[in-house]
């Protein structure tokens, strides 16, 4: 299942660039309030959440040098999960008092809707980057981990490797689905994740092929790691 916010604050207000901790933590906010004990659950998950949220859509705006300044004061922001539960308890928390607050901003929601999933896919854009990792020995025998672009061979390995992890699961049962990619095109990214703590990740376009299930999935879930942090959303451009 996956939603559309329209979301309202104040003209001409500037939106940190490194604002996805912030959403993460709106979104919890959220869920909490209508049902602490799912939250809680959702909290203490150790591997996968299985949900995604998208970078915050600002359609009328001027890049500066410490945000986006939105001219209008709309943005939109999309939620998804395989998961009904999750979907409907966030929106019985944003019906509690119709606003969402991303770190000092304040937004009142202006609208919501329930989107329709793509009956096939073939061209995907990321609106949130896709964050991938790997873990290498260095020569004193302790291990490292990098970040992963996709001018890296083990991008395109880990990417299919997370998603039939996840569907697996997910569905608690072996994947037998499988699907592959082809990057068009990607820009590299560096984000915030925390304090001090940053991260490479990648924007893309891409084509998929393969078993539509697994790949509507990925759609739902996210694509890549740190889905509930906002990394790996996607939208369907071939239409």
């Amino acid at each position: 299942m996956r939603m559309e916010l329209e979301l309202q604050t104040d003209n001409f207000t500037v939106i940190p660039y490194n604002h996805q901790y912030y959403l993460a933590s709106a979104i919890y906010n959220k869920i909490h309030s209508a049902n602490p004990k799912y939250a809680e659950k959702l909290h203490n998950y150790q591997k996968f959440k299985f949900f995604t949220f998208s970078l915050l859509q600002i359609r009328r705006r001027v890049i500066r040098k410490e945000g986006i300044e939105t001219i209008d004061g709309k943005a939109y922001l999309y939620i998804s999960s395989p998961k009904n539960e999750f979907i409907e308890n966030f929106v019985e928390g944003l019906l509690e008092d119709g606003e969402l607050r991303v770190g000092k901003i304040n937004f009142y929601v202006k609208r919501a809707k329930i989107l329709p999933i793509p009956k096939k896919f073939n061209i995907l854009k990321t609106i949130s980057p896709i964050y991938l990792k790997t873990v290498i020995p260095t020569e004193d025998n302790k291990l490292k981990t990098y970040d992963l672009l996709p001018n890296s061979s083990k991008f395109y390995e880990n990417l299919k490797n997370n998603l039939k992890k996840k569907y697996e699961a997910f569905y608690n049962e072996k994947c037998s689905l499988d699907f592959e990619f082809e990057v068009l095109k990607y820009k590299p990214k560096r984000m915030k994740l925390k304090e001090n703590v940053y991260c490479r990740c990648s924007e893309m376009v891409f084509k998929v092929w393969g078993d539509y299930e697994l790949i509507k999935f990925g759609y739902e879930c996210g694509f890549g790691e740190k889905n509930s942090l906002g990394f790996g959303m996607v939208v369907n451009i071939d239409k």
